[in-house]
């Protein structure tokens, strides 16, 4: 005869047998489910049936596909114009030099080391942009020029940017047949012989405190 232990230990494994039948049959549903709609997403069959039925309905259906795929062609096309921004983006500006001029002078209409400064760079048809530090409208730069430069002095001169001094220093870059390369590009820098690449040409202010030399042409 079954006792009352054996009977509750019969119903707990079936019980437990159960269950797990119920278990294994929802993991079955599940793994169904899922190939069906990795089927439904993926196959051709369904995915131009769902197209024809849309177009019908006036819509326009995508499949998971094509969804994924457009999504990473504009992420493409956005790394495209970042990186197209960043290689044509004009340097930055820091200060009164600009590196997009091929010279800068800022003086005085009234300094003959302004009109030598100017004089030299026309002599080697050099563009250049000057700014008279009289005129009422640029004499405010005239402090901060002199804060960036630690220059107290006129003319303020840059090349490509970069500031080299006044006339002396100038004439001195010209005397060492440098005047050329401060002059160029980053581009054409990069394509020069290697020795115009290592070429530095440091600032010399206030070297105008001392009269320019009288073999100078005028």
């Amino acid at each position: 005869m079954m006792t009352e232990s054996s009977k509750k230990n019969l119903a707990k494994q079936a019980t437990e047998r159960v269950l797990g039948a119920l278990n294994r049959a929802d993991e079955i549903g599940g793994e169904i489910r899922d190939y069906l709609q990795e089927k439904v997403a993926t196959d051709p069959r369904y995915v131009n049936a769902r197209k024809r039925i849309a177009k019908l309905m006036g819509r326009e259906f995508e499949s998971r596909d094509e969804v994924q795929q457009a999504a990473t062609q504009r992420a493409q096309k956005v790394a495209a114009v970042a990186a197209t921004a960043k290689t044509t983006a004009k340097p930055k500006q820091a200060g009164y030099g600009d590196p997009s001029l091929k010279a800068q002078i800022f003086g005085k209409k009234s300094c003959p080391w302004t009109g030598r400064a100017i004089t030299l760079l026309e002599r080697h048809k050099v563009d250049y942009e000057y700014l008279d530090l009289e005129e009422p409208e640029h004499e405010t730069k005239l402090m901060p020029l002199a804060l960036e430069t630690k220059q107290n002095t006129v003319p303020f001169v840059y090349l490509r940017g970069q500031f080299i001094g006044g006339f002396n220093a100038l004439s001195e870059v010209e005397r060492l047949g440098q005047l050329e390369v401060a002059m160029m590009s980053p581009d054409e820098l990069e394509n020069a012989p290697a020795h115009l690449k290592k070429l530095s040409i440091a600032a010399r202010p206030n070297t105008d405190e001392v009269a320019p030399a009288e073999s100078d042409p005028t």
